[in-house]
């Protein structure tokens, strides 16, 4: 509350008043224009990934997926979604192809997730909508933190998972399985870190894209930020989730409607053409586009709340990342004499 005078309160700040107030903000932050566009970029790379993965390597044959049906107008919206599923799914079937898949699905949501959570953490924040040079600026000197940080944690894991496996390799050699059985205790011990940081990582790797996005934190900071605000606010972590994913399915309801009502009005008014079909299913894709960029969004607002809960920051501290200062050129004219002088200081200038 802002008390302005006399004790008169003015306005009220329901954001510090019930913090949870802010998980409202998500519909129409998700909703922004340069959110959705990178959503959307996502998507459709992780699509023609899979369906690239279904072509080469699991040795399917190549006959017109579902989405590609929709092209022709001739096949339920219901299929278009199947379609993807199906796509996706089709890459665990075969191990291998995680060697090079999930590489390049990090890279894509890296780069689109990424941009994702840092316009909702200004927007969320501030109330701001940061330039594109800022943008860009930002994830060209923060960027690497959302890549480090999953790869440290996975690599962390890994080094605490094979002292264990080696135990189990030397269980197998006689007279040496003794000796390990002596110290079972020290496997035990990697095999408990082992799963606590699997069990971090697999319920909050999304606050490490946040924890860069709003904090411009590098991987070890956004490791420890997210152990952190999961581990001591685990059940404040899961409602938040809970009560995000009940305003997000509402939205995504509402945004699947519009679409639906929309495609079915063009349904028998547009001529059958490939363009046509092009931009109809690009509306199509909208929902699903909206429930990826509810996602982030929701992230940012999440690790906000915990943020604010654990380490008392308020909501509108965000890193905010500043363009070099460039210094405008002296006005240098000739004196009496003919010498050269400056007759201006050397103001500074926002880039």
């Amino acid at each position: 509350m802002k008390d302005i005078g006399e004790g008169t309160i003015r306005r009220i700040d329901w954001t510090e008043l019930t913090p949870v107030v802010l998980l409202l903000r998500i519909f129409n932050t998700a909703l922004g224009l340069r959110i959705l566009l990178f959503a959307m970029i996502g998507f459709w790379l992780t699509v023609i990934l899979n369906s690239l993965v279904g072509i080469s390597l699991l040795g399917q044959e190549w006959s017109k997926p579902a989405h590609w049906e929709i092209l022709r107008l001739n096949v339920p919206l219901d299929m278009f979604y199947s379609g993807v599923l199906e796509s996706r799914l089709s890459v665990w079937q075969n191990p291998m192809v995680l060697l090079w898949w999930l590489p390049c699905v990090v890279l894509i949501w890296t780069l689109c997730g990424g941009m994702v959570c840092r316009i909702a953490a200004v927007r969320l924040t501030v109330d701001e909508s940061e330039p594109t040079k800022n943008l860009l600026l930002f994830f060209r000197k923060r960027g690497i933190g959302f890549v480090s940080s999953f790869v440290i944690l996975s690599l962390g894991i890994l080094c605490c998972f094979l002292p264990v496996k080696i135990a189990g390799w030397l269980m197998a050699v006689p007279v040496v399985n003794y000796l390990v059985a002596i110290l079972l205790p020290i496997p035990l011990v990697f095999a408990f870190f082992t799963v606590i940081l699997a069990l971090g990582l697999a319920v909050g790797w999304m606050l490490l894209f946040a924890a860069v996005g709003v904090d411009g934190s590098d991987g070890f900071d956004a490791i420890s930020r997210m152990f952190s605000y999961v581990f001591q606010r685990p059940l404040h972590y899961l409602l938040y989730w809970i009560y995000c994913g009940i305003l997000g399915w509402l939205g995504f309801l509402l945004i699947q409607f519009l679409t639906y009502a929309t495609i079915f009005l063009c349904w028998h008014v547009v001529p059958d053409h490939f363009l046509v079909s092009f931009w109809l299913t690009l509306v199509m894709s909208i929902p699903m586009v909206y429930a990826l960029a509810w996602f982030w969004t929701s992230s940012v607002a999440i690790y906000l709340l915990l943020r604010r809960s654990v380490d008392a920051t308020p909501f509108n501290e965000v890193y905010r990342i500043s363009l070099p200062k460039v210094r405008s050129l002296p006005t240098i004219k000739q004196d009496e004499r003919g010498a050269p002088e400056i007759t201006s200081p050397l103001p500074l200038e926002e880039g």
